[in-house]
């Protein structure tokens, strides 16, 4: 699967390997063209996060991206969330707070 325009969450999954270089590395099956590197866990969290939405952005979709509690012991789940999602989501919820 790419980075298409939608107006449903996705799931990305990550999975990490750690290299002989001393470097951690994470690719998706679900997104291609996702591959980034770094020397540990929290800079890999936050490169993760930065490349899952800049491959939605050169699709031209703006995503909102979190990290998913999953026991999959081969990926980390993220969620691409749209943006206009998000953002409707969010005025629903405060309109509701204010009745």
């Amino acid at each position: 699967m790419s980075a298409t325009a939608s107006t449903k969450a996705k799931i990305v999954r990550v999975k990490v390997e750690e290299g002989k270089a001393g470097l951690f590395y994470a690719t998706s099956p679900d997104l291609k063209g996702l591959l980034v590197a770094e020397p540990n866990m929290d800079d890999l969290d936050i490169a993760i996060s930065k490349g899952i939405v800049d491959l939605y952005a050169a699709c031209g979709v703006s995503v909102v991206v979190t990290p998913a509690q999953d026991d999959d012991p081969d990926f980390f789940p993220w969620v691409a969330i749209p943006a206009e999602v998000a953002e409707r989501v969010i005025a629903q919820s405060r309109s509701r707070g204010r009745a």
